[in-house]
């Protein structure tokens, strides 16, 4: 029996159940062709191999598999790679047709932390969120919603047409939105759109000018 080998903290891992093999996503750890344990063993397992079957870790108490890297660093305790081309590095099922089930959970204590972060490179997308029977919720929130460099208050001098630079690219298809956040009576936005794409570049216009400086708090989504 070929085996992974887990400090003795770890007994636990393992509550329940005969385990097949775990292979692939846990490249990291040395994966062999046959792991096998029993209830309230360590798993062990020894080289790295390459499956050709999908793998299954079973147990009738969660978690069924934890990691954990200590130590400083960025460092991850599991990472999921895929190498298709309509691959999936990571999937989470919830598959009961009951009660508040989460897919996948992430979960930060630090105030800096970041429950979950998404990074798409080479003009892909980060996240989507989609409800495909149009009778969810593709996304929601309960708390504070910040939209970095895509939306702010700048502070104008005076005048009709401000112009103000946005950060992160704009295309023909950027929708823009604009308040003033200074009451001036009778005067309000008339317009706010894109102005230059490759500059990165809204305008706001109102109705007319202002005599004092303002403050117009911009909104563009895309």
């Amino acid at each position: 029996m070929a085996t992974v080998d887990e400090p003795r903290s770890r007994r636990q891992l393992l509550t329940a159940g005969g385990v097949a093999a775990i292979a692939g996503v846990l490249g990291a750890f040395g994966i062999s062709t046959t792991v096998e344990a029993k209830n309230g063993e360590n798993l062990k397992a020894g080289n790295k191999v390459t499956a050709t079957k999908p793998t299954t870790l079973q147990s009738s108490k969660g978690p069924a598999f934890q990691a954990r890297v200590t130590g400083g660093g960025q460092t991850s305790a599991l990472r999921g790679v895929a190498t298709t081309t309509k691959g999936t590095g990571v999937q989470g099922l919830a598959d009961s047709k009951k009660g508040p089930t989460i897919g996948v959970s992430g979960i930060t204590k630090s105030s800096d932390g970041k429950a979950g972060q998404f990074v798409a490179s080479n003009g892909g997308t980060a996240v989507i969120a989609r409800s495909p029977d149009k009778k969810g919720v593709a996304l929601r929130t309960e708390g504070k919603l910040q939209l970095t460099e895509r939306t702010g208050v700048t502070q104008t001098s005076g005048g009709a047409e401000f112009v103000i630079p946005v950060a992160g690219g704009l295309s023909d298809k950027s929708l823009v939105l604009a308040t003033l956040q200074d009451h001036f009576p009778g005067v309000h936005v008339e317009s706010a759109a894109v102005l230059d794409t490759d500059e990165g570049l809204i305008v706001v216009r109102l109705n007319q000018a202002v005599p004092e400086p303002a403050r117009v708090a911009w909104i563009v989504l895309d």
